[in-house]
């Protein structure tokens, strides 16, 4: 990858507090832009009282959410120094960060005892003596406007889900895996959690799906039972006539799949129609299951562009992104469906 010019990627230093079951008596270069070392006494009692500050954040409307990032805060006679190249205080954080987790994996991977443990404190412009404290960009404001009123028609619906979220079991494992994408996501700095948040998303319309589904087969038992049986005596009689049986039996095992009414992408086009959503959210739920299935459901690496389609909200706190669009349109026309509620 070719260098920025500097005016575009500066230098920066990234100071922590490390911990561990082994760390270095005298300075250790880990590669020449990490390096481990023991920090002096004074240097250590000067760390005990420079923690990260707990940020204090307004803005001009009276209705907000502040969401602070999640922090280990750590306390250690050693330091990590991580130096990196970036064009602003944000990359340079994010980028040091990456590094620090690879880091602190492959100690604790390959060093006997407790995971090792690191805490960003500040960092500078190579050159530059003024320090910026960590975890200042990670923090993020939503700020809203004065609300509407609420009136009694408003919740005939929110009763309605209420009461089925904690009746109906399939409401409620749709539900719990959609509150656990949104305390997710709600955790600022969480990058690395983007993978788990897609997947809950994914299981909450996966939820709804399967539950329907189960459903739609119990009444159709006779006629899936008899279908399998015709299909099942017709295969006896040509398998003996295949060159290459292992793929007759995996043609078979798809079939059988599709008369019981299992596999998943037509269930979703099923139980869409079954529950009333539009078109285009039975699309999108769609092409979220063959996300999922063709980046979160086997090992690889993760291209972070590639969660911006289903994961980036728009510009207001209104838009919200589309996993989240897509599994909430299920859960609520699931819950409408099984309350009567047109």
């Amino acid at each position: 990858m070719k260098s920025q010019p500097l005016n575009d990627m500066d230098k920066w230093q990234t100071w922590w507090i490390v911990t561990g079951p082994k760390l270095p008596h005298n300075e250790l270069r880990f590669t020449d832009r990490i390096f481990l070392a023991p920090l002096s006494e004074a240097d250590f009692q000067d760390a005990k009282k420079r923690r990260p500050p707990v940020l204090k954040m307004d803005a001009s409307l009276d209705s907000q959410v502040i969401a602070y990032p999640p922090r280990d805060e750590v306390q250690s006679h050693h330091r990590l120094q991580i130096d990196v190249e970036a064009a602003n205080v944000d990359e340079a954080c994010d980028i040091a960060q990456r590094i620090a987790d690879r880091l602190l994996l492959s100690l604790s991977l390959s060093i006997p005892g407790r995971r090792y443990h690191a805490e960003l404190r500040m960092l500078r412009r190579v050159g530059e003596q003024q320090e910026v404290t960590a975890w200042s960009q990670s923090a993020r404001i939503a700020m809203f406007y004065e609300p509407d009123p609420l009136i009694e028609n408003d919740l005939t619906g929110v009763r309605a889900l209420f009461s089925t979220t904690e009746k109906d079991s399939v409401a409620e494992n749709a539900y719990v895996h959609l509150l656990t994408a949104w305390q997710l996501q709600n955790t600022a700095g969480a990058k690395p959690l983007q993978r788990s948040i897609l997947q809950h998303y994914v299981l909450c319309v996966e939820a709804i799906v399967t539950g329907v589904m189960t459903s739609i087969r119990r009444e159709r038992g006779d006629s899936i039972r008899q279908e399998e049986r015709k299909f099942a005596a017709e295969f006896a009689e040509t398998l003996s006539k295949r060159a290459n049986k292992p793929e007759a039996i995996r043609e078979a095992s798809t079939e059988l799949r599709r008369i019981g009414l299992i596999n998943m992408l037509p269930s979703i086009a099923t139980v869409s129609s079954v529950l009333r959503l539009p078109d285009n959210v039975k699309d999108q739920a769609v092409n979220l299951y063959r996300f999922r299935s063709s980046n979160l459901s086997h090992p690889g690496r993760d291209k972070p562009e590639a969660f911006k389609e289903w994961l980036a909200s728009g510009p207001t706190v209104d838009q919200f992104c589309l996993a989240d669009i897509v599994a909430r349109s299920f859960l609520a026309a699931y819950c409408k469906h099984i309350s009567g509620i047109e």
